[in-house]
């Protein structure tokens, strides 16, 4: 048995494998493990697909600590003469209008028409007694002695006394039919502070004759051709036909004018007034003066030589007039 069995054996290892029936596989050799491709794919795989089925690959790992990137503003070109039509350029603002050249703004008095300012010292004696003593101790130095008669205009409505303004027409002499001259005198926004008094102040002579004719028809003092109204005029309304002039009554003054020689106060010249209202009389030592408190200084030892006593003035006579009692 054992004869026969080798050759068979060697038989078959020299005999060729039989060949399978069906179609010639594929070059490619696949493991024993993998799947069949699916009967209607019949070529080989191609790169991509072989890339599909391989592993995904890992992102690339960030930079460490990236910059958030920034959007660059695009070149600006350079104002050259090719390129200066599409330059863009600042749209150039409007000037300012100056101050000749803006519409006009309607202004206070104050604003539109300047007037001087009047300065004085003002101290209030108390009572005839010492106005009598200072009379006595100043009659050496007497300049004159102006009988005066001070008459206020306004409108009805008052508008002027309302602005603090005060339009006088003041009459020298003793005969109030034949006055020896006549004065136009605009006072405003008056203030008074320890004794001296600040007043904006413009005057203006006028004919004696014409100021009796205004003190009879008050309204005609509108006609009359003088700065003064027609400031009046054109900042307070008073004057035409709709605000004609009225006359408001007045009061009488004395005044006393005296002047001190150089070593007594540098000449300064004192007015002593004793002024006369329907209420009663006032009497009160006036200097007007650039130079306010030197001039009280040498005005207050000169009242304390004379021994007469005295306080600041808190008010002016138009301001008593208009209260109709004496003020302090």
């Amino acid at each position: 048995m054992r004869p026969r069995i080798v050759p068979l054996i060697a038989t078959l290892a020299r005999s060729p494998h039989p060949k399978p029936t069906g179609p010639s596989p594929s070059r490619s050799i696949r493991p024993c493990c993998a799947a069949s491709p699916p009967a209607s794919t019949s070529a080989a795989p191609t790169a991509t697909s072989s890339r599909s089925t391989s592993a995904p690959r890992p992102p690339p790992s960030p930079p460490p600590n990236p910059r958030p990137s920034r959007p660059r503003a695009p070149p600006t070109p350079s104002p050259t003469r090719s390129s200066a039509s599409s330059t863009r350029r600042p749209t150039p603002r409007p000037p300012r209008p100056s101050a000749s050249a803006s519409t006009p703004r309607p202004r206070s008095p104050s604003r539109r028409t300047p007037t001087p300012m009047e300065v004085e010292i003002k101290l209030r004696l108390p009572d005839a007694a010492a106005h009598g003593r200072l009379s006595a101790f100043l009659a050496p130095r007497l300049l004159r002695t102006d009988a005066q008669r001070n008459v206020f205009f306004d409108a009805p409505a008052r508008p002027l006394a309302a602005a603090t303004a005060a339009l006088r027409v003041r009459l020298y002499g003793p005969d109030d039919r034949a006055p020896s001259r006549a004065v136009l005198a605009l006072k405003r926004r008056a203030r008074i502070d320890a004794g001296v008094s600040r007043v904006e102040e413009v005057e203006e002579p006028l004919d004696p004759a014409l100021a009796l004719a205004c003190l009879d028809d008050p309204a005609r003092l509108g006609a009359v051709d003088s700065p003064i109204v027609r400031l009046v005029s054109d900042e307070y309304g008073v004057g035409g036909d709709r605000a004609p002039f009225v006359c408001l009554g007045g009061f009488r003054n004395t005044r006393g004018v005296y002047e001190l020689g150089e070593g007594e106060g540098q000449g300064l010249v004192l007015e002593l007034d004793e002024t006369h209202f329907d209420f009663g009389t006032n009497y009160e030592l006036e200097c007007e003066t650039a130079e306010p408190d030197q001039a009280k200084e040498v005005l207050e030892r000169l009242l304390t030589v004379a021994g007469v006593p005295y306080e600041y003035s808190r008010s002016n006579k138009f301001a008593c007039f208009m209260a109709g009692k004496l003020l302090p």
